[in-house]
Order: C-alpha cells, then sequence, then structure tokens
C-alpha cells in the first residue's frame, strides 16, 4: 500500500477519495470546463476556499435586499452568432451588466472579447442577507399584526 494511501485511511478517509488542497487561488477556463462536463456528462462538485483564516476585513453585507431587487431574473437563448452557440435550448441566468452596477464585485469582463461573466456562486452571499433581511421584516409585521388584533380584540369585548 502507498504511503499516500495508508496516511489517507490513517485520517479515516478511504484510498479512493482524493485529498484537496485549499491554500491557492486558480483561474479555470470555465467554457472549457462547461464543454468537458457538459460532452463528457461529468458530474462536478464545485468547493471554494471560505475557511475564516484565508480572510481580513470582514464585514456584513449592506443593503442586500436593495441591491437583489435591482436585478431581473430572465429566460433566454444564446445568441447563435457567439461562443455560446453550442448550447441551445430555454436558459435562465441575470444580465450581467444588471449585476455589474450593483455588485461589481460578481462579474468579470473577457480581456479578448469585452464579454462579461457573473459569478453566480458569489451571488450566494447576498441572496443569503436578502432572506435575513426579508425574514426580519416578516417578523416584525407579525408583532405589529398580533398587537393590532389584540387591540381590536379587547375593542370588541366592550
Amino acid at each position: 500500500m502507498a504511503e499516500k494511501e495508508k496516511d489517507l485511511q490513517s485520517k479515516g478517509q478511504p484510498k479512493d477519495q482524493k485529498d484537496y488542497y485549499f491554500g491557492g487561488i486558480k483561474e479555470f477556463n470555465l467554457e472549457q470546463i462547461e464543454t468537458e462536463v457538459l460532452n463528457e456528462s461529468i458530474y462536478l462538485d464545485v468547493f471554494a476556499g471560505s475557511d475564516l483564516r484565508l480572510k481580513t476585513q470582514i464585514r456584513p453585507i449592506e443593503g442586500a435586499l436593495s441591491k437583489v431587487m435591482q436585478l431581473g431574473g430572465v429566460h433566454f437563448n444564446w445568441n447563435p452568432e457567439t461562443s455560446q452557440a453550442q448550447r441551445s435550448g430555454l436558459e435562465s441566468g441575470l444580465i450581467a451588466q444588471e449585476v455589474a452596477a450593483v455588485m461589481p464585485e460578481l462579474v468579470r469582463k473577457d480581456q479578448a472579447s469585452g464579454m462579461l461573466a457573473v459569478n453566480y456562486t458569489k451571488l450566494t452571499s447576498y441572496l443569503v442577507e436578502a432572506i435575513k433581511d426579508l425574514s426580519t421584516t416578516v417578523l416584525e409585521q407579525e408583532k405589529r399584526i398580533r398587537s393590532l388584533e389584540d387591540i381590536l380584540s379587547r375593542q370588541t369585548l366592550k
């Protein structure tokens, strides 16, 4: 048994499970990966380094709900005159220019083509905060409704 396999098994990992390295950042050609995944029917799990120890200057996302409200989810078909032409059928997503206007850190511009791309994974943090904002609003409204119902109830008993 190879030394690495022994080490993995001693950590409770099966020998066929890969050891992962999360300490670096690497840019990937997403179009190539997507083509390979679609053409080879490969199931792909993506994990992003998110350990607290990797981060500095941490602060909450402010105004997430108002930013999310400025985005419009759309259905679309790819322009047949672009590199996405091999993809067919109805798609859903966002318009990168709209995302860039309110969340510029989620959008990248391809240097060669000038096309914009959205990092949908990082959009999740905005959605989490927007849901929390909505939940707070709902809880406040429920409390107010109960208070008003109590007032009405006391008035009808008189």
